[in-house]
């Protein structure tokens, strides 16, 4: 009984955000310049983002105790609003690259802290082990951190999609020669087959996964590792597991 009430709250809270949302500045709402397009998508991810939340208390049993049917239901909401978020993030970030206005919101970033964080909210979402060497100090980089985080979070999830419910995830971030950092996201999983390989930072290219995804997210990895003067590389066999490596520079505080 106490479950249904619980969702109807959820509900009630995300219906309240968003109306109060309307009637507010949001400091952290999207340019206007983006266009409609972004400005919805922006609005969108905020209630799904509480609702995510929502379920991962649920999960936690933070009410109480839940029978299998219930952790069914809630892993459902838990993985679908992640899909949602991961599609209206990546959409914005499409967007803000291919936007004439669209400029880097350029900070000192510490690389390792975001690899981390990222990690830390995958953990939730997927039940696949998520490993993570990061051994070291902080590694600044000059970068934009919103699209960074955006890309650590695709590389990692991708890998949870493709690898395979035996897998296991590994992501190591080091120190480049001369500055700036390299990241690697590798699993031993089922790897990617070559053709999908060549299809991976197009638009849309599913490929074969063990849940859906938003179609673009590779896509806008690409984007924005080359936007931020970097390279990004896949090795994958089928059946030995895949690799992709991204370097990125040090950059500047006056450009990435």
């Amino acid at each position: 009984m106490w479950f249904g009430w619980v969702v109807a709250g959820v509900l009630a809270v995300v219906l309240a955000v968003v109306v109060a949302k309307r009637n507010k500045d949001d400091s952290e709402s999207v340019d206007p310049s983006a266009g409609e397009p972004a400005i919805i998508a922006h609005e969108m991810r905020t209630p799904l983002t509480l609702i995510r939340g929502a379920a991962e208390l649920l999960a936690e049993e933070t009410p109480g105790p839940l029978n299998e049917t219930q952790r069914n239901f809630v892993a459902t909401i838990q993985d679908n609003s992640s899909q949602a978020i991961d599609i209206a993030e990546n959409f914005i970030a499409n967007l803000k690259l291919n936007s004439p206005s669209g400029k880097l919101v350029v900070e000192e970033v510490d690389v390792r802290a975001v690899v981390a964080d990222a990690a830390k909210q995958l953990r939730k979402i997927t039940d696949l082990p998520i490993y993570v060497d990061a051994r070291g100090g902080i590694l600044p980089i000059w970068a934009d951190k919103g699209m960074i985080r955006q890309v650590v979070w695709n590389l990692i999830n991708n890998s949870a999609r493709h690898a395979g419910k035996d897998a296991a995830i590994t992501v190591r971030i080091e120190n480049a020669e001369g500055g700036g950092a390299i990241l690697s996201v590798s699993d031993d999983g089922a790897g990617i087959a070559l053709d999908e390989q060549e299809r991976l930072f197009k638009p849309f290219a599913a490929g074969t996964s063990r849940r859906p995804g938003s179609g673009i997210g590779m896509m806008v990895t690409k984007q924005i590792v080359e936007r931020h003067g970097g390279r990004i590389m896949v090795d994958s066999l089928p059946g030995l597991g895949t690799v992709i490596v991204i370097a990125l520079p040090k950059g500047t505080p006056d450009k990435a």
